[in-house]
């Protein structure tokens, strides 16, 4: 399972790669924080009747789709490639959407979104391993990053679409848009979105790699190197095997602690708000905020990962959400209000963001696929309890402190586990193999 050590790296990022990710994470941004968006609206139709207790349920749905397609995604995407399973997933959850928007009961909902989790849990490890693959190896953080601004982007469109279009058509527009948004993104990625050479190669496909890499400007050497591969069983084996095992365990807990401050926040911000007094267009601005603070923040969560390391950047990012989240529990004035929204969005997103960088970092490249779809699958269980565990906290006699702080907790943890992370030196000496050094250790 060795890996070279001297292959041929990919010295610039094509754009095409970039901007198409970008997009198809802008889609999966928007599907994801759709529902918290639309929850206000939802809980307020009359003809719906949807309690506190059932919205919890439908907000825990879409989690529970991505742990299963992220299951599928980490075991396929390096047997299928990365390509196919972006353009299957994104056509999945874009559909998905507009089930949602015409559902006739709650059953019909649940599914869609049952079905939009199902979809972008496999979208995520497969950008994620497109993006590094075709970044250099001092851009890997950044591009990624780049990327999963769209999560941003996504959210805050959905914000948007809430305040401006929901109060006149209800709940359904919020889902609605986002179906119909991919009749314009999936055809260019059909086009333009390359497979992974990684991928080309190890099945034996070097004339798919070469045409690949001459259509984008690459080093056609890169076509040419041979790349290991390793069957899914063997995969798994090797995370779990002894030297990756500590790995695998704190990357799954640290992902599980990112994923239910994700989801609880998200879900559940425009409702907390409006409990804290505020009209639903001002709640949903705090959501507009968040989703900027996605945006933006990470990049320099990014940046700051690249030069020193993963470890330590992804240990601030965790505190940096939890200092957010804690701060929303004051009443503050209104612009430091906004700044502390923003922080919990730099942290509740670049956490997630550095973490998929920081497991690639950690094993071989033939295993580096099923890491990230491992982590996410475990980490999903998180964010299956985090909307479930806001509406336990919204539905109870806590006050809006406690409820904050209880939010901010799992950040905290999360900075812990990220310190416990062993080093990439000392992986490579139990497993005798090299990974790419893509941070300081």
């Amino acid at each position: 399972m060795n890996e070279p050590v001297s292959r041929p790296a990919i010295d610039r990022t094509p754009p095409t790669v970039l901007l198409l990710c970008l997009a198809c994470m802008t889609l999966e941004g928007y599907d994801v924080i759709a529902f918290g968006a639309a929850l206000p609206l939802l809980l307020a139709d009359t003809t719906w009747n949807v309690t506190v207790a059932q919205a919890g349920l439908l907000g825990s749905l879409t989690p529970v789709g991505m742990l299963v397609g992220a299951v599928g995604a980490g075991l396929l995407t390096d047997r299928l490639g990365r390509r196919r399973l972006v353009l299957l997933s994104t056509a999945v959850f874009s559909l998905a959407m507009i089930l949602s928007g015409i559902a006739p009961t709650i059953a019909v909902l649940a599914a869609g979104r049952f079905l939009v989790g199902l979809g972008v849990g496999g979208v995520l490890p497969s950008i994620t391993a497109l993006v590094y693959e075709y970044s250099g190896p001092g851009r890997r953080n950044i591009n990624t990053a780049l990327t999963f601004a769209g999560i941003g982007i996504g959210g805050a469109a959905s914000a948007v679409v809430a305040g401006v279009l929901g109060p006149e058509y209800g709940f359904r527009v919020v889902f609605l848009v986002g179906g119909l948004a991919a009749v314009v993104i999936l055809p260019a990625a059909i086009v333009y979105l390359p497979e992974s050479l990684i991928h080309l190669r190890s099945r034996g496909r070097v004339d798919d790699a070469r045409r690949w890499a001459a259509r984008l400007r690459l080093d056609p050497a890169v076509a040419e190197t041979p790349a290991p591969s390793a069957e899914s069983a063997g995969r798994l084996t090797i995370l779990m095997s002894a030297p990756f095992r500590r790995t695998t365990v704190v990357f799954c807990l640290m992902t599980f602690a990112s994923l239910l401050t994700f989801f609880g926040l998200y879900t559940w911000l425009p409702q907390l708000m409006r409990s804290a007094g505020y009209e639903l267009g001002s709640a949903l601005t705090f959501l507009v905020v968040l989703n900027l603070g996605t945006t933006v923040g990470p990049l320099c969560l990014a940046f700051l990962a690249d030069r020193i390391g993963s470890r330590p950047a992804t240990a601030v990012a965790f505190l940096i959400a939890a200092v957010g989240v804690a701060g929303m529990s004051r009443p503050l004035p209104g612009p430091i209000l906004y700044g502390v929204v923003v922080l919990a969005g730099i942290g509740a997103v670049g956490t997630q963001i550095l973490i998929n960088v920081f497991i690639a970092s950690r094993y071989p490249i033939q295993v580096r696929a099923t890491a990230i779809g491992t982590a996410l699958s475990a980490g999903r269980l998180g964010g299956i309890v985090g909307p479930v565990y806001g509406a336990l906290l919204v539905s109870s006699n806590l006050s809006t402190v406690a409820v904050f702080l209880a939010f901010a907790a799992p950040a905290v943890v999360g900075a812990t586990l990220t310190m416990a992370v062993p080093r990439a030196s000392q992986i490579a000496r139990g497993a005798s193999v090299r990974p790419h050094r893509t941070e300081a250790p």
